[in-house]
């Protein structure tokens, strides 16, 4: 089942070094325009008459306002909204362009949600360009929390009045402090960047800078005591991007570099625990929260291509830093000494890459390609104390540098047996290094096909098949930590295992009327694991299709479902294993539309779409006797209709219409009370179950 919840980000964000602006030149023999003989064309007749841009202001602008009655804020995520009531909104299609050239152009959708964008460009084309962005991206998770915590300088506190218990159903102020809290993370992203490009050269720099705020879920505890805590969220990124390339009649090459700044304007997370002391005068808590970062980068890149060969290189060397103040081991009792004022950290990231592809034939094509990436933590780690839960001191340890080296390689060969049939095979090869894991090295082959198939001007199908076998070095479970793993133990991403795919593609287009279908399978054998994930089979299909009845009317419609089911033995006694558990996932996801258009004299255009999806998963847990999981399931159904009504040659009215009904269940989460495990203090039922509409009506005037 798809998780809704979304993933984190890292701190430290940094941008993959691509080479699309090199690809995009691409030189073949015969073909590139470098190449063509233009001497002898006559090209007194080559005016495009079509092709006349017309000079001032023209575009579409309007005004918007919406009714949105959406109770939980998880429909906010479907409407780009969570407000309750009206929201206003522009949106903006506008561009100008004046006889010499200069264009500017302003582009707006949904500006004034809070999932809204806004882009700004000016300059002349083919020269130079300078750009200003704005777009609003919010994740909502639930306004259903509750909580008897309030912040209050930033720390989250408990009612004056709170008397402390060993147990939450002691808790007698609870139900009357526990308040909503709204769990949603915004982000606000700014971009600003200009670019120039010279006869021979292109240079560019971007700078981007992004704010959140919102609160997520966290958790905290003292010792067997928990509580679920809304964790502020107030941070912001700056990246700083700069390329300059040269380029000439088969070749280019260029540097890039950029720099990275991450600050977070939470120093921690502290709270009062609802908790009587287990022992000593535990009352508080802290827990540390994502450190200032910096990090640095700068890379090389180059193409050259002659006769239909063509190698791309490309150098990058990355530098991560931290130096923020530690917090202090403890705040309860004395706090051992820690060996430095700050982690003064460093990891550097050295990558060099080689791609190669070249026509050998009319018919034979090849590919080659080596990746080299060597992550070095150049961090001098001292002994640290360890402090169980905020509570008592356990020692000292030193961390982990975790660096890793990998190598990968690959060779692939195309050839075109006629016009109609291709084969492409291919050889992977994925060589790591590690330190600190249960394993030294790990090491992947791979090698696929794929037949493609054109049987007639309307048909095409085609066959892929792939197998990999994954295997390493002994496997030694670490024993540095204070909680070690089992020894027959194997973490899937550590363990062997062979892997078998397959997938078969259809698709057929004739006037009006496409269809495309695909069938795919893979199964996951961890052959060598006693205790771990043992299996993994996954298969699925993908129908669509869409068919214009005339020049007015078209439908489309899709299905698509998967399945996965997975296998695990476990070991409740540190030994061989004594329980083994299954797990069936399943999704389906459905939808179908119409669009009528040029009714009502050309005026009116409708649209409808509707879409269903659906996720579970059922486990079961054999130890003796079966004990199957309870619901774990989410199920949606959405319908997204429009009109649009031409009113006049320059205004327009669209109006539009969302309703959605939303439910899931956390057999974990279900009908869960604040009060229902005696030392966890919970959010409480986080579980979804509605049914919502959004009403919008946007005015738009054509300039």
């Amino acid at each position: 089942m798809k998780n809704h919840n979304g993933h984190r980000t890292l701190p430290i964000k940094l941008s993959a070094i691509t080479l699309a602006i090199m690809s995009s030149m691409a030189y073949a023999d015969g073909y590139g325009i470098a190449s063509a003989n233009r001497e002898s064309l006559k090209q007194d007749g080559w005016d495009c008459k079509r092709c006349e841009l017309k000079t001032g202001t023209q575009g579409t602008i309007g005004v918007g306002v919406a009714s949105n009655d959406g109770e939980d804020s998880r429909f906010g995520n479907t409407t780009g909204t969570d407000e309750d009531g009206f929201v206003a909104s522009v949106e903006a299609d506008v561009s100008h362009l004046t006889e010499s050239g200069y264009q500017t152009r302003f582009n707006a959708d949904k500006l004034g949600y809070d999932n809204g964008s806004a882009d700004l460009t000016t300059g002349r084309r083919g020269q130079y360009s300078i750009n200003a962005s704005y777009r609003g991206i919010t994740r909502y998770d639930t306004n259903s929390a509750m909580s008897p915590f309030s912040r209050q300088n930033n720390q989250w506190l408990l009612p004056s009045q709170w008397q402390s218990a060993a147990t939450t159903d002691q808790m007698s102020d609870l139900q009357t402090a526990a308040m909503p809290i709204e769990l949603k993370i915004a982000r606000d992203r700014f971009n600003l960047g200009a670019d120039y490009n010279g006869s021979f050269y292109k240079a560019n720099i971007d700078y981007q800078h992004e704010q959140r705020e919102g609160y997520r879920t966290s958790s905290a505890n003292l010792l067997s005591n928990s509580v679920q805590l809304a964790q502020r969220v107030d941070d912001s990124t700056d990246n700083v991007t700069s390329k300059f390339y040269l380029r000439g009649d088969s070749w280019l090459a260029g540097i890039d570099a950029g720099v990275s700044y991450y600050r977070n304007d939470e120093e921690s997370l502290y709270w009062q625990s609802p908790f009587s002391p287990t022992f000593g005068a535990a009352y508080f808590g802290q827990n540390a929260v994502a450190p200032d970062n910096k990090a640095y980068r700068i890379a090389g890149n180059s193409q050259f291509s002659s006769d239909g060969q063509q190698v791309l290189m490309h150098v990058g060397f990355t530098r991560m830093t931290q130096d923020q103040a530690f917090l202090p081991a403890t705040i309860n009792g004395p706090s051992p000494v820690l060996p430095n004022d700050n982690l003064d950290g460093q990891v550097d990231i050295l990558e060099m890459k080689l791609n190669y592809s070249g026509r050998l034939t009319q018919d034979l094509s090849l590919r080659a390609s080596y990746d080299y990436r060597d992550r070095d933590n150049k961090t001098e780690f001292d002994s640290y104390p360890q402090v169980i839960t905020d509570s008592f001191y356990s020692g000292d340890a030193t961390p982990a540098e975790y660096d890793r080296t990998r190598q990968q390689a690959a060779v692939a060969a195309k050839y075109r047996f006629s016009r109609a049939i291709y084969l492409d095979v291919g050889y992977d090869y994925d060589y790591n290094t590690y330190s600190d894991l249960d394993r030294q090295t790990l090491r992947e082959n791979s090698i696929y096909g794929k037949l493609n198939y054109r049987i007639t001007s309307q048909w095409l199908v085609w066959l892929k098949a792939s197998g990999s076998d994954r295997s390493g070095s002994e496997y030694m479970p670490v024993t540095t930590t204070a909680s070690p793993s089992n020894p027959l133990l194997r973490k899937s991403y550590l363990a062997d295992r062979e892997r078998q795919q397959y997938g078969l593609y259809a698709s057929y287009s004739a006037g009006s009327l496409g269809v495309t279908a695909n069938l795919h399978w893979m199964q996951d054998d961890y052959n060598e694991t006693l205790i771990g994930l043992t299996e993994v089979e996954t298969q699925g299909y993908d129908l669509s299709a869409n068919y214009a009845i005339n020049d007015n009317i078209s439908l489309n419609a899709f299905v698509n479902q998967d399945w996965r089911d997975s296998d695990q033995a476990g070991s409740s006694n540190f030994g061989t294993p004594n329980w083994f558990a299954t797990a069936e996932e399943q999704s389906t996801l459905i939808g179908t539309g119409i669009n009528y258009g040029n009714l009502m004299d050309n005026k009116l255009n409708l649209g409808l779409d509707y879409t269903y999806s659906d996720g579970q998963s059922d486990t079961q847990v054999t130890q003796g006797l079966q004990s199957p999981y309870g619901d774990y399931y989410s199920t949606k159904h959405n319908v997204n209709a429009f009109a649009r009504y031409q009113v006049s040659e320059a205004v327009g009215l669209r109006f539009d219409w969302i309703y959605e009904q939303y439910q899931d269940t956390d057999w974990a989460n279900q009908g869960l009370t604040l009060d229902a495990i005696p030392n966890v203090l919970s959010f409480g039922d986080l579980s979804h179950d509605y049914s919502s509409h959004y009403f919008g009506l946007t005015l738009s005037y054509q300039l």
